[in-house]
C-alpha cells in the first residue's frame, strides 16, 4: 500500500497547489490566474514571485531580472501592482522561460550586439541586469546595485530604476 499523501493522488494534490507555469500553459487563463494571484495579496511582489502557489518556477535569478526589466520596485505590494504591470511580468516570464529552455541558458539581457551576446554566452557575469551585481553600477543608470534579504533569499535591484 502507498503511504497517505504519496502516489499519483498525492502528486496531483501537490501539483494542484502550484500557481501557473508558462512552460506548461502560457494561455490567457494562466495569465489571468497569475494576475489575480498577485493582485489579491498585500505582500511584496519580490516575495510573491518566489511563492510557488502564486506562480510556479520563478527562481531567484528570474525574480530579480523580471522586476528590473519591468522597472518594478521589489517591495511594492502585490495589491498595488497594476493589471498592466502584472500582465507584463507574466508575458516577460513566459518569454524568458521559453528562451532559456530553447537556448539552455539564463540570459536576461535583450538586444545585445553579436559580440556582447557571445561574451554573455561565455561569461555568467555578463548575462544579467542586476542579479549577483551588488555594489556594481547599474547597466542602465550607473546607480549602485543593491542586495538585501527577502524571505531568506538574496534580492538584487536598482534603487533608481525600480521605483
Amino acid at each position: 500500500p502507498t503511504p497517505a499523501g504519496r502516489g499519483p493522488a498525492g502528486v496531483q494534490r501537490a501539483l494542484d497547489k502550484l500557481g501557473p507555469d508558462p512552460i506548461n500553459d502560457d494561455g490567457p487563463e494562466a495569465e489571468k490566474t497569475f494576475v489575480e494571484n498577485v493582485r489579491k495579496r498585500n505582500v511584496a511582489i519580490g516575495q510573491l514571485l518566489m511563492d510557488q502557489s502564486v506562480v510556479a518556477g520563478i527562481g531567484n535569478i528570474y525574480r530579480a531580472e523580471l522586476l528590473f526589466r519591468q522597472r518594478i520596485d521589489p517591495y511594492k505590494p502585490g495589491k498595488k501592482i497594476t493589471v498592466k504591470q502584472a500582465k507584463a511580468l507574466w508575458q516577460d516570464w513566459s518569454k524568458l522561460l521559453h528562451d532559456g529552455v530553447r537556448d539552455g541558458l539564463m540570459l536576461t539581457m535583450d538586444d545585445l550586439s553579436e559580440a556582447d551576446h557571445a561574451k554573455a554566452v561565455r561569461s555568467r557575469k555578463d548575462r544579467h541586469w542586476v542579479y549577483h551585481r551588488e555594489g556594481e553600477p547599474c547597466r542602465v543608470c550607473g546607480t549602485e546595485i543593491r542586495m538585501a534579504d527577502m524571505a531568506g533569499r538574496k534580492l538584487y535591484w536598482c534603487p533608481k530604476d525600480q521605483k
